[in-house]
């Protein structure tokens, strides 16, 4: 069954597509390496996303019974720490502005292997696979991001070396620590991250 639009509603459908493509433009990630987006010279189309918003992380369980995160937005650190504990797993997540990390010292690291324990990133999210006895009962898993927006200036050094018809809109620099802890977790301290600009 098709239905009419009359003006008044197609005007108001228009007005509202505008406002979701415009809320919901992609914003990249990346591990310490600047991540860039890139437009075309030539036409470029923006897909209207669906009105759910994105979860800032999700947590599931693979095959092997590996417990795998994915954060797509530093927010809400309290609300992924219970969904680890919620698969037995004690956890300490940290996001921190700019591009900075924990003062060293905080806590003891596990001296025990944890093989098949890692995070990847990628222009939109953080990934991290935590296999299962890699965090004990008395263990703690240990995450810090940050991430810092590339400035005008650092967008405009991106697009002097770039191929001709392409240029980079925006962009961010990003650190991703990880650990597994044996014992307290203490409060974070913030410092520049190691390589960052005013470290």
């Amino acid at each position: 069954m098709t239905t009419q639009l009359d003006d008044f509603e197609t005007r108001l459908l228009q007005s509202l597509r505008a406002e979701v493509a415009q809320r919901h433009q992609p914003r990249p990630r990346r591990g310490f390496l600047i991540a860039a987006g890139v437009a075309a010279a030539a036409t470029a189309f923006v897909v209207a996303p669906a009105l759910m918003p994105t979860p800032a992380f999700s947590v599931g369980e693979g095959n092997a019974g590996e417990i795998r995160v994915t954060i797509t937005r530093p927010e809400d650190a309290s609300g992924l720490e219970r969904a680890l504990v919620e698969h037995g797993i004690n956890a300490d997540v940290t996001y921190l502005p700019g591009l900075q990390t924990c003062s060293p010292g905080r806590f003891q690291k596990s001296e025990r292997a944890t093989p098949g324990l890692m995070t990847s990133i990628s222009d939109r999210s953080i990934a991290v696979t935590i296999p299962p006895g890699a965090v004990r009962d008395d263990e703690t898993f240990v995450l810090t991001w940050s991430v810092l927006p590339m400035t005008d200036d650092e967008i405009a050094e991106q697009n002097s070396d770039r191929a001709e018809g392409t240029n980079v809109v925006n962009g961010f620099g990003s650190n991703v620590d990880f650990a597994v802890a044996s014992g307290p977790v203490h409060a974070c301290e913030p410092v520049p991250a190691s390589g960052s600009p005013s470290s």
